[in-house]
């Protein structure tokens, strides 16, 4: 069978599909909206609906939409399944090769370079399938059909299903062949494009700290909330101490709905803080800027009290692994989810403890160091 050589032009805006011809890729002005069709043994099993993320994944949002203009995609197979967990597809060599070589590739596709983002792998979320090398994805793209946070931050988010994931869930749970997780019959996927979701999100409601706080205790992290938009992917959280943001003190994006600061902000001084969200096509307007002022430096017993012990954690944020200086022997240390959910318990046996929360759900998780007088330290630990 003659091959089909793909060749992708800088912009991205066409592909050449080996016979001599130029076809444009598809135009859209939101999120690409797409259908697979799938069938089994020529029978329609049924149609999944996605929307692609150019604002998150915008390379791999193009050579997606790419090889549906020149039908790749069309009688390749979902060749893994695995409940609880993905169903996997859209490896050239499922459509007429060994069944043997699926989801090996074909080392002559072009490559996709990473786009890591703090999308989470959520139920429904497509993302780009690759093998050790962060920048090999092509092709192949799976599907989650369970939360799957131990993939965050390691492959590209770049879509999610919007709707027929019912049969999402009757791909994944057909009979397979336990050792390759590929189905005993054949599940193959039409995919076409059908339309463009231009819909922009309404920016995120402030929660904490209330709009003109002031006294806001600069011994502690301080914790900032909004409430969730319906289709907010990732937020954005920008702090400063001026209040046009001409210049900004903080600014990172999360998939939560809580940004932590870092220890000891300077007393006596107002900030502004302001968050807006990202649905994969288009970013909201930024909320109402909020502003709040810290406390006058403490003077007096609270201040000989915080000096008795100065707890020092590093790194925070943190990858997994956060290290507990200056603790005192026999301090049992608690860390809890947003949920409250305890989630590591330890008694330190020296001055300084490494917590390990390493293939945990990234995020915001609170600790507790509670000493032999019952005096409780307590604060926040982000997980990036």
């Amino acid at each position: 069978m003659k091959k089909i050589t793909l060749i992708f032009f800088i912009m991205g805006s066409f592909v050449w599909n080996g016979n001599a011809q130029v076809v444009p890729t598809n135009t859209y002005t939101g999120k690409p909206v797409f259908q697979i069709v799938t069938k089994r043994n020529n029978a329609l099993l049924g149609v999944i609906k996605v929307e692609l993320f150019p604002n998150i994944a915008p390379k791999h949002v193009r050579n997606f939409d790419s090889l549906v203009s020149v039908k790749f995609y069309d009688t390749t197979a979902f060749h893994r399944v695995v409940p609880g967990f993905v169903i996997q597809g859209g490896d050239p060599n499922s459509r007429h090769g060994p069944d043997s070589t699926w989801g090996n590739g074909d080392p002559s596709q072009p490559m996709v370079n990473a786009e890591f983002s703090q999308a989470r792998h959520l139920r429904g979320i497509l993302s780009a399938a690759r093998d050790q090398n962060i920048n090999s994805a092509n092709s192949q793209f799976f599907i989650c059909v369970a939360n799957a946070p131990s993939l965050n931050g390691q492959y590209s988010v770049y879509g999610r299903v919007v709707a027929g994931m019912k049969y999402v869930d009757t791909i994944v749970n057909a009979p397979r062949d336990l050792t390759t997780d590929r189905p005993f019959q054949k599940i193959e996927m039409f995919v076409s494009y059908v339309g463009s979701n231009d819909t922009v999100p309404n920016p995120p409601l402030l929660i904490t700290p209330l709009n003109n706080a002031t006294n806001v205790d600069t011994a502690n992290q301080i914790m900032f909330q909004w409430n969730s938009v319906s289709d907010g992917i990732i937020y954005h959280f920008d702090l400063s101490t001026d209040s046009t943001f001409s210049t900004i003190n903080n600014s990172y994006n999360t998939s939560n709905l809580v940004a932590v600061t870092p220890n000891y902000f300077p007393p006596n001084t107002k900030y502004y803080w302001r968050v807006r969200t990202n649905n994969g096509g288009h970013f909201s307007a930024f909320s109402p800027v909020r502003n709040f002022k810290t406390a006058v430096s403490d003077v007096g017993i609270k201040k000989n009290m915080a000096a008795k012990q100065t707890l020092l954690i590093y790194p925070n944020p943190g990858n997994g692994k956060f290290t507990f200086n200056n603790i005192l022997k026999g301090d049992l240390v608690e860390i809890f989810d947003l949920e409250g959910r305890l989630v590591y318990k330890c008694v330190a046996k020296e001055v300084n403890m490494i917590v390990d929360l390493e293939g945990r759900e990234k995020g915001v998780y609170t600790y507790k160091v509670i000493g032999n007088s019952s005096s409780v330290l307590s604060g926040k630990l982000i997980l990036k």
